[in-house]
């Protein structure tokens, strides 16, 4: 019997000392002393058999339904017929309340596994045993809380209003599953069991039933749709249901337009034959928005794809609208339209030293287009300090002038084109240069160069002219080596051709002729202007004259 006594105590130290909780190992520790010095003191008849006891143990494994819950058997008395664990939305929980039968205990401890809970619910629970002799022992009052739960989502057995790129979904999320439903839509592939990595539409946060649009479809297409809802929790998908897209009109994209004087180059893409072949391709443009094919078009051969095609004969310094159009058997697409703007032939400098940036003024100042360059223009002028420049290819404010954008300028005097004015940082000469191919505007000191056999060869760049010492309205030229005629040129680092080569000089040319200053730009040849041996030119572009002296 004292065997089979101490050998009860030794399970009882087992069972504690598997347990996680110190309070429960220290009053083991206590409990087994005390019971120990009892027992080595008294006889065999004097033994105390432990009364039935139970404790509630803990959960784990909480999930939106189910959780664990575990007990321990302390003391089993005369002996226990039945134990498990009690639960309920109250506190102290009985039998007569739910409760779930353990199958057997291991080492004092015994779990069982609840299921059909609430989501995101508090349940109170105990363990329990019953004895042979049908008293009932609870353990402590102890909660848990279970998790909120995925949402629920029903998709419409059909996808309804189908065209050749579109279609309309219904859904419903009728359950959020106790947490806030953040996104819901349709997602949709042309591959099975799409998700949100797929294409999806957003309707937004909440329960309740919607309507999804779907977009840019391809016609004559077999599309997999299905419909998600988000919670905390994670994100679930419904069924999947498939439609198919009519046979329609093809797909069309316009490109990027680029112009110069009297052409231009545009470019398409064809994305979606819309389930049939393409008769015909290419670009209409007008002078209106949206042209269409019964106004001017160039076309391409081709299907499906990107183009190019070239736009000839076009007006000068005129504002054109152009559309990418493709045609099968179920009619003409259009791309959206894209505008550009030729050459001009014109090109006016305003700004703040004309009063009141009144374009009639005669103040305004006319730019020197360059020879075979329809997009250059150029102009040397004297600007006071803190002036500010604005362009325009007409003289009016009608919303086609321009000046720069940025804060800065390159190292050369370069801003890019845009829409603020341009300053000018200190008085003096500055040579202005609009390129309209590169999209800039120059604004540096002028360098103009005198060339050809008066003063010495035609190899260009070597006789720089230079401010008079007297006055700095004037400049001066080195003086002629021999007597012949004097030519003259300006150079820039944005004076460039379509290559982006610097023009050749005689495309900058200009001369001095009756003593006025007069340039070539897109004319011919100008007329000879003799200068003698040891005389130099003088230039005054404040006046537009010049002498030779």
């Amino acid at each position: 019997m004292i065997t089979v006594f101490i050998q009860k105590l030794i399970n009882i130290s087992t069972k504690y000392l598997s347990m996680k909780n110190n309070i429960f190992i220290k009053l083991l520790g206590l409990a087994f002393t005390a019971l120990l010095l009892v027992f080595v003191g008294c006889n065999k008849d004097d033994l105390v058999k432990l009364d039935a006891e139970m404790a509630t143990w803990k959960n784990d494994g909480i999930t939106s339904t189910s959780v664990e819950l575990g007990g321990i058997v302390v003391a089993e008395g005369d002996g226990i017929s039945e134990y498990g664990v009690v639960w309920g939305t109250t506190e102290n929980p009985t039998t007569a309340d739910s409760k779930k039968v353990a199958d057997n205990v291991e080492k004092a401890v015994y779990w069982v596994t609840i299921d059909g809970l609430e989501h995101l619910s508090t349940y109170h629970y105990r363990a329990y045993a019953i004895t042979d002799g049908g008293t009932t022992l609870y353990g402590k009052d102890d909660v848990f809380t279970t998790l909120a739960h995925k949402p629920t989502i029903i998709i419409s057995n059909e996808a309804t209003d189908i065209t050749d790129i579109t279609a309309n979904i219904a859904a419903n999320v009728p359950y959020d599953g106790k947490a806030l439903v953040t996104a819901k839509g349709i997602c949709w592939s042309t591959e099975e069991n799409p998700t949100v990595e797929n294409t999806f539409t957003d309707e937004g946060e909440g329960m309740g039933e919607f309507t999804s649009a779907l977009t840019n479809l391809k016609a004559k297409t077999v599309y997999y749709a299905r419909a998600y809802a988000t919670n905390s929790i994670g994100t679930v998908y419904s069924t999947q249901i498939t439609f198919t897209t009519l046979v329609g009109i093809a797909t069309v994209e316009t490109g990027t337009a680029s112009a110069k004087a009297t052409t231009a180059q545009v470019t398409g893409n064809v994305i979606y034959n819309g389930g049939l072949p393409i008769s015909e391709r290419g670009i209409c443009y007008g002078k209106t928005e949206n042209p269409t094919i019964a106004d001017g078009k160039v076309t391409n051969t081709g299907d499906e794809g990107e183009f190019t095609v070239d736009l000839t004969g076009l007006e000068t310094s005129t504002t054109y609208h152009a559309r990418a159009y493709a045609i099968n058997s179920e009619g003409v697409a259009y791309g959206a339209e894209v505008l550009f703007s030729t050459f001009p032939t014109t090109m006016y400098i305003n700004g703040s030293f004309v009063p009141g940036w009144t374009w009639t003024n005669d103040a305004v100042l006319e730019m020197i287009p360059v020879h075979s360059n329809p997009h250059l223009f150029w102009k040397i002028a004297w600007f006071d300090s803190g002036a500010e420049l604005k362009f325009n290819s007409v003289r009016d404010w009608n919303g086609t002038e321009f000046g720069k954008t940025g804060g800065t300028a390159d190292a050369n005097g370069v801003w890019n084109k845009g829409g603020d004015n341009i300053p000018v940082e200190a008085a003096g000469y500055k040579m202005v240069v609009v390129n309209l191919l590169a999209n800039t505007i120059q604004v540096t000191d002028p360098v103009i160069y005198a060339q050809g056999s008066a003063f010495g060869n035609w190899n260009g760049g070597e006789f720089l002219f230079t401010p008079d010492v007297a006055d700095a309205k004037i400049l001066v030229s080195p003086a002629a080596v021999a007597d012949d005629n004097a030519r003259m040129y300006v150079t820039a680092t944005t004076l460039t051709n379509t290559d982006s080569d610097p023009v050749d000089w005689w495309q900058a040319e200009f001369s001095v002729l009756a003593g006025k200053i007069e340039y070539r730009g897109t004319g011919n040849d100008l007329a000879g202007a003799p200068i003698t041996t040891g005389q130099k030119v003088k230039l005054n572009f404040s006046t537009e004259s010049g002498i030779f002296e």
